[in-house]
């Protein structure tokens, strides 16, 4: 047996005997990878819409929130005079935040959970968790990413929003996913019992 079999079946073991261990590793795996998509896409797009378009003299700042000393916007995108703000960086944050999903979605339902419900049932519920996620999300991002703007080299701003954000998804998305993307019950075939053998001439 190769070492790729044999890792594969020790896998497949310890997948049936750790159910939810596996699935958090399989979960956190492909989170990484869709957060190094996020990143890669967050590193070119705000660059070519702010370069390709006036968006990035527009603000884009929607739902104000004042609560105390709390005195910001959900989705908080000021000009900055470069990439990183204005309407430019938060449709490319839209157009990121899109085709990432759309990569995950399908991870997720069919290799971490490997659910076979209603594929469109789960899409809307997918949908409407992703929303509110996200503007949950949005709103940390507004009170800390002014704070990254002001400390973190523009070199790796990128990576530290991503990180950050992916991280709290992380933690957020796991348990959402598990009510979205319920298993398939395992079904136990019983055998008929067998009819008596009548031994009488």
């Amino acid at each position: 047996m190769t070492l790729p079999q044999t890792a594969a079946r020790r896998w497949r073991d310890f997948e049936a005997g750790h159910a939810l261990v596996a699935e958090m590793v399989k979960f956190s795996g492909l989170s990484f990878v869709v957060a190094a998509l996020q990143y890669l896409l967050l590193t070119f797009l705000p660059v070519l819409l702010f370069e390709a378009t006036g968006w990035g003299a527009v603000p884009a700042q929607f739902l104000h929130v004042s609560l105390g000393p709390i005195d910001t916007y959900v989705f908080d995108y000021p000009v900055t005079g470069d990439a990183l703000g204005g309407l430019s960086y938060f449709v490319a944050f839209v157009v990121m935040l899109v085709i990432s999903q759309g990569v995950n979605f399908p991870l997720q339902r069919n290799v971490v959970f490997r659910s076979r419900g209603n594929v469109w049932f789960q899409l809307a519920w997918y949908a409407f968790a992703l929303v509110l996620i996200t503007i949950a999300c949005s709103f940390l991002m507004s009170l800390y990413v002014p704070l990254l703007q002001e400390w973190v080299d523009p070199a790796v701003y990128n990576l530290a929003v991503t990180m950050i954000n992916g991280g709290v998804q992380l933690v957020i998305y796991f348990p959402v996913f598990k009510i979205i993307f319920p298993a398939e019950p395992s079904v136990e075939v019983m055998a008929a019992p067998a009819e008596p053998v009548d031994t009488r001439a």
